[in-house]
């Protein structure tokens, strides 16, 4: 009974010493670069590129408009505390520049515009209809909140989201070039990606019953139409906040009787009632497309990426085009 007595009092003293060297030893810093990237195609290609060198999360919540964001104080918190913060453009988030002003002032957070030198396309002017302008290279490098004039979703056209990795990439050896390599073999593994599936979009699009995209939804899909030698037809110009008039609606309903479309796409998390009332008017199907930054939380949770959000599209595009 003695012996037994004197085993846990030995084992409890063992306990005590052990817990005093964990309390007292400092904890382990995250050597990892910390990047803060705005939407979920940057977060999805900063994490391709950064792997396990990289701590990145998401500025905005899961699904929110980038274009209409209202910036909270703990916003420009966390990215005064980032090695990288990550924005498509100042047509995309034209509050960036708040936002790097103010950290500017606290931290020497690096930010990087990612769709600098990318293909622009200016937005359409009459919704509903498609768009025949020549094509810009994005600029960057402004200092004050501008009006939209340029489609924002870049990363839709696949070399546009290449250059995103190349300016990602580039951003990461800058801060943390003792890891270079690992950056830069990364981002090509990830460009290979991208490239395989262009072709496939490529190969998958080029012999279609027709070749018009109508989207029940606002102007987005304009890069994606353009690589791949569609007709875009849209709702709405950037924002659908209002509804279109009966004009424009009667016009989208005599395209889709025009051309025998059968079927028409809606934005997978847009309210599909414009959609809806079209289908019903003209008898056609309706299918997703998503534009790669409204992702709801669910499908992030999931384990949704930008390619197989895009390998999803594919499919919805080949059966709504009767691709074979």
């Amino acid at each position: 009974m003695h012996t037994r007595k004197l085993f846990f009092i030995l084992l409890a003293g063992l306990f005590l010493i052990l817990s005093c060297q964990r309390a007292d030893a400092p904890p382990a810093r995250d050597a990892r670069l910390t990047v803060i990237a705005t939407i979920f195609p940057l977060c999805d290609f900063a994490r391709e590129v950064g792997g396990d060198k990289a701590s990145v999360t998401m500025l905005l919540p899961p699904a929110s408009d980038a274009h209409h964001y209202e910036l909270k104080p703990d916003d420009i918190v966390r990215v005064s505390h980032a090695d990288i913060f990550l924005f498509v453009s100042f047509e995309m988030e034209q509050w960036a520049y708040k936002v790097i002003n103010a950290a500017a002032e606290k931290t020497n957070m690096l930010a990087v515009e990612a769709g600098k030198g990318a293909m622009l396309l200016p937005l359409t002017q009459e919704p509903g209809h498609g768009h025949e302008s020549d094509a810009m290279e994005a600029s960057g490098d402004r200092e004050e909140e501008p009006a939209t004039r340029y489609d924002p979703h870049i990363w839709l056209d696949f070399a546009n989201a290449q250059t995103m990795i190349d300016n990602i990439a580039a951003a990461f050896i800058n801060k943390d070039p003792s890891n270079s390599e690992t950056y830069k073999q990364n981002a090509e593994r990830y460009k290979a990606r991208l490239q395989e599936l262009d072709r496939s979009y490529r190969t998958g699009l080029s012999d279609c019953r027709t070749r018009t995209l109508l989207h029940a939804g606002h102007w987005a899909f304009s890069y994606l139409a353009r690589r791949y030698q569609l007709t875009y037809l849209s709702a709405y110009n950037m924002s659908a906040d209002a509804e279109p008039s009966p004009q424009q609606m009667l016009m989208l309903i005599n395209e889709v009787k025009k051309k025998k479309l059968p079927y028409i796409y809606y934005e997978d998390l847009a309210a599909p009632k414009l959609a809806k009332t079209i289908a019903a008017e003209t008898g056609v199907g309706l299918l997703k497309l998503n534009n790669g930054h409204d992702v709801g939380k669910r499908d992030i949770q999931a384990g949704a990426t930008f390619i197989s959000l895009m390998e999803g599209n594919l499919k919805s595009l080949k059966k709504g085009m009767q691709c074979p």
